[in-house]
């Protein structure tokens, strides 16, 4: 009967210490102290950008100088959260040469990013003389008060023959309405000097 009693008291006791292994320490959770601003607002789904520059170029050549009257214009459409498009239109009037006059216009596909007070537009386009697929960014200050976009191609065709590579765009009040044809293109970068090559080419030079 003592062998039975130890025994009994030994399996009470280890029933004892396994029940109490089971139960679940008393443990609080700790829950992060997250602002409640971390998130920032997408403000831009939906909307529509326009800028425009306007420079008077005079293109060297053969002794002569010749005349260029040039308008850039540029629309920003941020299509949903993600995408992005920025159509082109570029105009080189020729006063001397009316006929030699030369348009440009195209559409590049982008996706972004944003914070607070910057857009990033990331693209891609192949390079005509390499074939190689080259990725670019356009970083765009956004002025919440002015409420405008800042982008600065960094180009210095650009900067040579509008004298500025920095455009300020402003949004578009009702951007269904003012929708234009906008033809899909490639290459993602203005090529300012072949239009001026094909000016050069129209007037004879």
């Amino acid at each position: 009967m003592k062998t039975s009693k130890k025994i009994f008291a030994t399996l009470v006791v280890a029933a004892t210490f396994a029940f109490a292994g089971c139960e679940k320490d008393n443990i609080t959770p700790i829950t992060p102290d997250i602002p409640d601003d971390h998130t920032v607002e997408n403000i831009f789904v939906g909307t529509s950008w326009t800028g425009r520059l306007e420079n008077t170029y005079y293109y060297q050549e053969q002794g002569m100088s010749i005349q260029m009257d040039i308008s850039y214009d540029l629309y920003l459409d941020f299509l949903d959260s993600a995408n992005a498009e920025l159509f082109h239109d570029l105009y080189i009037y020729v006063p001397a040469y009316p006929a030699a006059s030369q348009s440009e216009n195209f559409t590049d596909a982008f996706t972004y990013t944003f914070t607070e007070d910057s857009v990033y537009l990331n693209g891609t386009y192949v390079d005509s003389e390499t074939g190689d697929t080259v990725d670019y960014s356009y970083p765009l200050v956004y002025d919440k008060e002015a409420n405008t976009l800042t982008i600065d191609f960094d180009d210095p065709d650009m900067l040579e023959m509008m004298g500025a590579t920095v455009m300020v765009l402003s949004p578009v009040e009702n951007p269904a309405k003012t929708t234009i044809p906008r033809p899909q293109d490639n290459n993602g970068k203005t090529s300012w000097k072949s239009v001026v090559g094909k000016i050069a080419r129209a007037i004879g030079l």
